[in-house]
């Protein structure tokens, strides 16, 4: 069970948000509340949980001693932070500035509890590698990459992807805060054309009429996608950012557009263009914007000029990146364990003997721990099931900044417990019902 760890003098909101999870998520968090300082600080130590949902706008917390504990203490870095706030005393872009040195993966307004906190705390946690990778990429990566494949069900909530990015755009420096909401808003409008116009074929017309007719967006939405093939379908964000640029990739599964007479059509685009706002907001910030001959594919590439203050020191800055296909042998059975692999995106399956015995995924974050660790040959292969990108780190390089920052080995146990965990139930779920229980539980790889 994970730990949530909610700090929030106000009972009204330390409600609102227990009844979500209890009646969303029965029996799947262990939920513990501070409402001080004090308390706070103590559950964060000895939990030391991966999630923790803070009330930004609380006047009863010395929000200020908090941050300046958890900034000074790399233990208590580990987990990501869900801002809560009040929307009617706090701007949301001085709130990101404030408390920039946390773990910030999205912010809330409270009011929005009771309707958006759960669809959240689901992205979050299917996406969960980026609680660590904020961490990661202050200390390890100047260079890494990822993905999201949005569903278009996803529309309404589209903002927590983009915000979980964005701020770790803003924490490393890539951005600033003004940086960021534009950042945030231009991704975001560019998902929701993928959606709309791409994947569930919404013309400028039918949606006009839908508005006229005093319908909405989200409802001509939701009957495009009782379609199988329609709701099938998914827009995938990817990203990889450095020191010096930042690149993303919209990419739907429609049919595509004119890209010549689209482009032609951007050179009179104004603020007032409903249908180009996507690309209009995407010029605000990006030095670049390409794309696909095809037209369901748009790239945008910021220069960074300058990076903003750093919170913490890079490290494998010059390790070897990967890029895979559907397919590819990342590792094969017998090959020394003398690296192991950042996951920054695609999946992978562990062959054993010719059998699938597990899989592998970004929220795994690491690959190729076990045989690392052991300093043992590998017993098992690994093999692409889709595109990805890894990041090879050798013994030497880990071990280097393993002793730099010695919380690694903290997060890497946590994730071998979690992986132990997974492995039996997929083990176990594979033998079926002719072995006793006693002895499906007693199984590890």
């Amino acid at each position: 069970m994970n730990t949530i760890v909610t700090i929030c003098s106000d009972s009204i909101i330390n409600q609102g948000i227990e009844r979500v999870i209890q009646s969303e998520f029965p029996g799947d968090y262990n939920l513990r509340f501070a409402d001080n300082i004090t308390d706070a600080l103590d559950i964060l130590n000895f939990e030391l949980p991966e999630l923790t949902i803070l009330h930004l706008s609380d006047k009863e917390l010395d929000l200020n001693t908090l941050k300046a504990k958890i900034k000074e203490d790399s233990w208590l870095h580990s987990s990501g932070i869900i801002g809560v706030y009040d929307l009617g005393r706090h701007e949301e872009g001085k709130l990101l500035e404030q408390f920039r040195s946390l773990n910030l993966l999205s912010l809330l307004d409270y009011s929005r509890i009771r309707t958006h906190f759960a669809k959240i705390l689901s992205i979050v946690y299917a996406n969960r590698q980026l609680i660590y990778q904020n961490e990661l990429a202050d200390n390890i990566l100047e260079k890494f990459s990822g993905a999201f494949s949005i569903p278009n069900s996803d529309y309404s909530v589209v903002s927590v992807y983009t915000g979980l990015l964005s701020m770790n755009m803003l924490r490393s420096g890539r951005v600033s805060a003004v940086e960021r909401f534009k950042l945030q808003m231009a991704l975001s409008e560019l998902i929701l054309n993928g959606i709309e116009h791409g994947n569930c074929g919404i013309s400028r017309e039918e949606r006009d009429r839908r508005l006229e007719e005093g319908g909405s967006i989200l409802e001509l939405i939701q009957e495009k996608i009782a379609d199988r093939g329609v709701r099938q379908r998914r827009v995938l964000l990817e990203w990889i950012l450095s020191e010096e640029e930042s690149r993303f990739v919209i990419h739907d599964e429609g049919d595509g557009f004119d890209v010549d007479s689209y482009k032609e059509s951007l050179q009179n685009v104004t603020s007032g263009n409903i249908d180009r706002r996507g690309i209009l907001l995407a010029r605000m910030v990006a030095d670049r914007i390409l794309f696909s001959k095809k037209g369901n594919q748009v790239t945008m590439i910021m220069h960074h000029r300058h990076l903003h203050e750093r919170l913490t020191p890079a490290g494998f800055s010059t390790e070897e990146m990967l890029i895979v296909k559907e397919g590819d042998v990342v590792v094969r059975s017998g090959d020394p364990g003398d690296s192991i692999f950042y996951i920054s995106s695609g999946s992978y399956k562990v062959v054993h003997h010719g059998k699938i015995v597990g899989r592998i995924t970004p929220e795994d974050v690491f690959l190729g721990e076990m045989a690392f660790l052991l300093n043992r040959d590998r017993s098992a292969s690994v093999i692409a099931e889709t595109r990805g990108k890894l990041i090879r780190i050798p013994r030497k390089s880990f071990i280097k900044v393993l002793k730099q920052y010695p919380q690694y080995g903290l997060f890497l146990s946590r994730l071998l417990a979690t992986r132990l965990k997974r492995t039996n139930e997929f083990i176990v779920s594979s033998l079926g019902g002719d072995e006793e229980d006693e002895k499906k539980s007693d199984l590890t790889i």
